[in-house]
């Protein structure tokens, strides 16, 4: 039975020839050194390759950076000089903080704020701060590929808690998560909203995660790179550390404009720590890995960002609104043997494709040869993803189109 994803509005129509949104400009990045685009020697086999498959992977987006962004750049590299920066300015400050407050109420203070080259720097730097070798770290897959890989290349070890599969996507379950701690659990990182399955947490769910970690002396570290790109009206995302004072004492926040504004080249990323103790040995820790300086123009974009930004966005979640029910919608429709599941956030679609009856590996072959598709495969996520797909809808419409074409004809003549 196809999933409706009624929450969704339906798809708005496309004039042929026509272009009804800046985001239906198809970019050629071929040439660009992109990793989602140019690196398919890197990572596919040379019969994998000769398929030329369409990417649809790793999660960057194919649009533009805001166009206050990008004259902002225009005038910083104009100024032509890239000496070391000194750090984050008031007005940086005050545009990463003013974001918070306004499309989330939170009341982030100028103190709070490291600055970090990215999400994924600030996990290894938090798991080697405030764990041992040999400690677990509690997750919920199927849940983002580094949070596996950072754990275990730290000598660490995951500590699972997966999501409840329901009929229509999945749940957190209390049972399960607090069954998984183990005494040397040391942190919980929490993915909010939920990547790759796209679930946004209720207070209530956030709430009995936090009272859970903080009986056993868990420091929560909320991952909420994806928090402006909630794509569900009905659906609001509240930050971990906003709900109560405990709570962020006992938290890191993990925010970069990378996802929101297709910025992660940039290399800048801002982590929000309430406990004075916590924030100095994360930048301790920081600086026994890295010289702490953030890419200058990293910053110059971020602030711009966040500064006049804001309209930008509320297209942007429009038109992913609307990929994600077209491309539900019409997968759901043309077959029964994968089923696109509703999402509430993310430019990124999880696919259950086990009604195809292949194994995790043959199933990767199946997308790359025969569909000629380059997704995300579910395996990278955990046990609990194997069968399962991650397709990365942050492109044009032109470019869902063709990927439901090819998925459509693979499954049709196999």
């Amino acid at each position: 039975m196809a999933s409706d994803p009624s929450h969704l509005p339906a798809p708005e129509p496309r004039t042929a020839g026509s272009r009804s949104s800046m985001f239906d400009e198809a970019v050629d990045r071929r040439h660009s050194n992109s990793m989602k685009w140019s690196s398919a020697d890197l990572f596919l086999s040379p019969d994998e390759v000769a398929a030329d498959p369409l990417p649809m992977w790793v999660a960057d987006t194919d649009f533009r950076a805001p166009q206050a962004v990008r004259d902002a750049l225009h005038q910083a590299v104009d100024y032509g000089i890239f000496g070391y920066p000194r750090g984050a300015t008031d007005t940086y400050l005050d545009a990463v903080t003013g974001w918070q407050a306004r499309r989330f109420g939170w009341d982030v203070p100028r103190e709070w704020v490291l600055q970090t080259a990215g999400t994924i720097t600030t996990l290894k730097t938090v798991v080697q701060a405030f764990s041992a070798p040999g400690d677990s770290v509690l997750i919920q897959p199927p849940v983002y590929a580094h949070f596996h890989n950072d754990i275990r290349i730290n000598g660490r070890q995951p500590a699972f808690a997966p999501l409840a599969r329901t009929e229509d996507g999945y749940r957190f379950d209390a049972r399960t998560f607090e069954s998984a701690i183990r005494p040397d659990t040391k942190l919980f990182i929490l993915s909010h909203p939920h990547n790759p399955t796209g679930n946004v947490w209720t207070e209530e769910e956030l709430t009995t995660m936090g009272e859970i970690c903080a009986r056993h002396g868990i420091l929560v570290v909320s991952d909420e790179i994806h928090q402006d790109l909630v794509i569900n009206p009905a659906r609001t995302h509240v930050p971990f550390a906003s709900l109560r004072e405990d709570f962020a004492q006992n938290s890191i926040t993990c925010t970069a404009p990378s996802k929101t504004f297709n910025l992660p080249g940039l290399q800048c990323a801002n982590v929000f720590i309430p406990n004075r103790r916590l924030r100095e040995e994360v930048a301790r820790q920081y600086e026994r890995n890295l010289f702490p300086v953030v890419n200058g123009l990293g910053m110059v974009a971020a602030e711009a960002a966040y500064t006049h930004g804001e309209a930008w966005l509320e297209q942007l979640l429009t038109y992913l609104r609307s990929n994600h029910a077209h491309f539900a919608g019409t997968v759901n429709e043309a077959t029964s043997k994968v089923r696109v599941l509703p999402a509430d956030s993310l430019f990124l679609a999880w696919m259950d494709c086990r009604g195809l009856g292949m194994d995790a590996e043959s199933l990767d072959k199946f997308m790359l040869t025969k569909a000629r598709l380059w997704l995300d495969k579910g395996q990278k996520f955990g046990l609990e993803g194997h069968g399962y797909m991650r397709v990365n809808l942050g492109c044009p419409r032109s470019t869902v189109d063709e990927a439901i074409r090819r998925l459509t004809t693979a499954i049709e003549t196999r």
